[in-house]
């Protein structure tokens, strides 16, 4: 599953609940992506942090014209740890599709290498895919959305870079340059294709920026209100709803 801002370029949606409790610290968002102007789906995330664990799951749809032209739906969840050097997942699992086609998938990390448990139908294999013994250290997409949309302590925002692998594609995210507008923030994004990709997809484009916007939550907190990107599609925006 391409489960990424960029990738996403078309419709998407994500929905979910996760049992919270009072020593945990739970994050909701829902969000509307837009292209070039026009709704074409939403996004929606609830994850729960407990002490050094995390875990977010979601479901994935098209909506409004894009999903009357092409309907498309995904069930995803993730769990696993957190330290200084970030996310590491433990097992993510997804089951949906577009269309007529419909796939499960159950990825696990053993010592920090990713290893494709389940996959319906399986995925034939390319000669162009990153080599799967060579990505110790990389995170799923779903991982990837919430470290990059989640809610943060000011001071903390902008510092989002990781390698994603989704048993194909070897791809980075990254934020960095914060900049200030009163009690706002915006970081620098891109995404990077870095493997697995035909050698036409990366004579296409390999870099795709986007800006992520931050408005004040209180107690010192910062949530992103939008993300704006170029896309293969045209200009997008992710808006908090």
């Amino acid at each position: 599953m391409r489960f990424t801002p960029i990738t996403l370029a078309g419709p998407l949606a994500l929905a979910l609940a996760l049992p919270a409790q009072a020593q945990d610290h739970r994050q909701d968002a829902h969000f509307g992506l837009e292209i070039r102007g026009l709704p074409v789906g939403q996004l929606t995330f609830a994850a729960v942090e407990s002490g050094r664990a995390y875990s977010v799951s979601g479901q994935l749809r098209t909506s409004g014209l894009a999903g009357m032209l092409r309907k498309m739906g995904y069930t995803a969840r993730v769990q696993g740890s957190m330290s200084a050097r970030g996310f590491h997942p433990a097992r993510y699992e997804q089951t949906g599709g577009s269309g007529n086609k419909y796939t499960e998938e159950t990825v696990v990390w053993q010592g920090g290498l990713p290893r494709v448990e389940r996959q319906e139908p399986p995925q034939q294999a390319r000669t162009t895919d990153a080599d799967p013994a060579r990505q110790r250290g990389t995170v799923d997409t779903l991982t990837t959305l919430y470290a990059t949309l989640r809610d943060v302590a000011r001071g903390q925002e902008c510092k989002t870079n990781v390698i994603m692998y989704d048993g194909r594609y070897r791809m980075q995210l990254r934020l960095s340059a914060p900049k200030a507008d009163g009690d706002k923030v915006s970081c620098a994004g891109e995404y990077v294709r870095l493997a697995g990709f035909t050698a036409e997809e990366m004579a296409e484009r390999t870099r795709f920026p986007f800006t992520v916007h931050y408005g004040p939550l209180g107690e010192g907190q910062l949530r992103v209100s939008q993300v704006t990107m170029d896309t293969l599609y045209g200009r997008a925006r992710l808006v908090r709803r």
